[in-house]
């Protein structure tokens, strides 16, 4: 089976990959361009507060479509100890390397002007390219989920490190 998806449009920001990077926790603000021929679809979209973004993350190598396990990066960039971090399953993870490189990010829309969306809290690169926007509405809020034990546990050890670190 080939399965073929076409951009609706593509994310702008003014830095670089590393500065995106480096502020993984609270995103930055950004430019998400609608192709023309995907506007009208907009129609309304200013009347929510955030939106789900799914993108292609287009710089994954076909090397790291290979990667099936990892050790979480982010637990590292945490201040984890590598010996503290367990080796799982990539579907366990936000990792890039994956089979299909493709991102789930929700954003706060700032503004729409026209074609071009103002958001917030994001996480993508430059040209980084958008297959869909779907609203962030109350059906998809989940209260009270289950996480694993391993993560339970390196979330602990964060917080005891960074006090004034949110949830992740």
């Amino acid at each position: 089976m080939i399965i073929s998806l076409k951009p609706i449009g593509i994310v702008h920001v003014n830095l670089n990959d590393d500065e995106v990077k480096a502020h993984w926790n609270e995103g930055i603000e950004g430019i998400i361009e609608i192709y023309e021929d995907y506007t009208e679809g907009l129609n309304g979209i200013e009347e929510f507060s955030h939106i789900i973004l799914i993108a292609y993350l287009h710089k994954v190598t076909n090397d790291q479509r290979k990667v099936l396990k990892v050790k979480p990066k982010r637990l590292k960039i945490l201040g984890l100890n590598e010996e503290e971090i367990p080796e799982v399953g990539v579907f366990c993870t936000d990792s890039p390397h994956r089979p299909n490189p493709i991102a789930i990010t929700i954003v706060e829309l700032i503004e729409r002007n026209g074609r071009f969306l103002k958001v917030k809290n994001l996480d993508l690169f430059d040209k980084t390219p958008i297959l869909d926007i779907k609203p962030y509405t109350y059906s998809r809020i989940i209260q009270k989920i289950k996480i694993p034990e391993w993560y339970e546990k390196a979330i602990e050890k964060i917080k005891s490190k960074y006090p004034q670190a949110k949830d992740f």
